[in-house]
């Protein structure tokens, strides 16, 4: 597969890419911020292995197209963009692999205001090919970003919140999973109030545990635990370069990220536009059409849903793996930032987070169901958006809304596989959705219905 994705650059260091590609794609960046008349870019990376060496080959590539850097050194990737807005720059390159295992590292960027998204990234590969014309090499300016951060984030969520009700304050559980937060969040909570237990505190550039992956619910079972075992008001979960959040409420309950879009967006204000990705449970539109607003739906991918945040001027913005967007972070996401924000609210409603989400139960909803094929998934996804029935969207597969609830199938861009996804009213109401939705379906009819029993089973375990 290739190393350039949809909305980033990743892939296994040694055998996908290494330090000459990294010098290639950094001369490619220059190259496009010099076409839209940037003149500096800003650089970061998170803490794993390979970051060091990569990261400095990236701004070798940078400078020696003429290009000068702004080097925020290692932090998390929030940070980074922060960073990049208060020194009034729109351009900015990331070395990190987000929740991917320590064996893998890429680059996420973003040239001129514009996120990545498949546009961008084929120009980038362009611009890769272009060759360099003798001049002088870009400087290196160094620029330490994490204070700068700390202070602003505490302002915008704690001293910006409305007056706090309730006095006491609240006890969080907080895995930062080794990853780039492990010593910034703790001391921002700390600071910002909160009785706070860390764990996963501490920088693992290898991520010997577990991948620093908090949507998925086995990284979670530590927290869950001690959030339990210690009678603590919240748990938080921070991936690997910082950009998402999970949360877990007093009782253990893991909270989906969309209840946690559900109460952001019944807590802000009126007629509220939101974007939401294509996986996200039909609780996220609905609350919004509620709120007298606007949802509009996108592709997965944080490039797809930045950039519509950036065009359309919207309030919120969720994806299912755990990014939340605000419009008062110019639309990007910050793991830190969202839990500060549902923190805020929690002191001043004096409400726990269980009762924050109690009026947004979540739906019987399956998680992707990754589905073996070796033929022709396009065809595959073509012949079951004929037959499916209900409302259609192609933004990505084919998404078919039904009264009481819809079904998604994509092609998997990792495996010859494809990936379906269903919500429902019940097992009754899933199971008729999931029969409408493959009715063009072949074969893989029947596949898909067993992986949705097996499911259900595992889940009554």
């Amino acid at each position: 597969m290739s190393i350039f994705k949809a909305c980033d650059i990743r892939g296994v260091v040694g055998a996908e890419w290494g330090e000459a590609e990294a010098r290639d794609i950094g001369k490619g960046l220059a190259l496009m911020a010099q076409s839209q008349g940037r003149p500096e870019i800003c650089v970061a990376g998170d803490f794993r292995r390979s970051t060091a060496g990569l990261k400095q080959s990236l701004i070798d590539g940078i400078t020696s197209a003429g290009t000068s850097v702004i080097d925020f050194g290692h932090c998390p990737t929030p940070v980074a963009y922060f960073a990049t807005m208060h020194r009034n720059l729109d351009s900015v390159a990331i070395v990190t692999a987000s929740h991917n295992p320590g064996r893998y590292n890429g680059i996420k960027f973003m040239i001129g205001g514009q996120p990545a998204v498949p546009d961008i990234v084929a120009q980038l590969q362009q611009f890769m090919l272009e060759p360099v014309a003798a001049k002088k090499r870009g400087r290196i300016d160094p620029f330490d970003a994490i204070p700068v951060y700390e202070s602003w984030v505490a302002e915008q969520c704690i001293a910006g919140s409305p007056p706090v009700q309730s006095s006491s304050p609240v006890s969080i559980v907080l895995d930062t999973m080794h990853g780039a937060f492990a010593q910034v969040a703790p001391r921002v909570l700390r600071a910002a109030g909160c009785d706070v237990t860390a764990f996963g505190d501490t920088i693992d550039p290898d991520f010997t545990d577990r991948s620093p992956n908090p949507a998925a619910d086995a990284n979670l079972k530590m927290l869950v635990g001690a959030v339990r075992k210690q009678n603590a008001d919240a748990g938080i979960a921070l991936d690997g370069d910082g950009d998402r959040v999970v949360f877990v409420d007093r009782r253990g309950g893991i909270i989906r990220p969309e209840q946690i879009a559900a109460i952001l967006i019944r807590s802000g204000p009126a007629n509220p536009r939101v974007i939401y990705d294509l996986k996200c449970a039909s609780l996220v539109p609905r609350v919004t059409r509620e709120a007298g607003g606007t949802a509009v739906m996108r592709p997965s991918g944080h490039g797809f849903i930045k950039t519509s945040m950036i065009r359309e001027g919207a309030d919120w913005g969720v994806e299912v793996s755990g990014h939340h967007f605000f419009r008062a972070l110019h639309g990007g996401d910050d793991g830190l930032f969202a839990a500060l924000t549902i923190l805020a609210l929690m002191r001043h409603t004096g409400k726990s987070l269980d009762e924050l989400v109690a009026p947004f139960p979540w739906p019987l909803i399956t998680p992707d169901l990754r589905i073996p094929f070796t033929g022709d998934s396009a065809a595959m996804i073509a012949r079951i958006a004929d037959r499916c029935g209900g409302a259609i969207s192609r933004l990505d597969g084919v998404r078919a809304e039904y009264p009481l609830g819809w079904g998604l199938a994509r092609t998997s861009i990792t495996e010859p596989a494809v990936t379906f996804r269903f919500e429902g009213p019940d097992a009754g109401g899933l199971i008729d959705i999931a029969t409408s939705m493959l009715a063009g379906a072949g074969d893989l009819k029947d596949t898909v219905l067993e992986a949705i029993h097996e499911w259900f089973a595992r889940s009554a375990d």
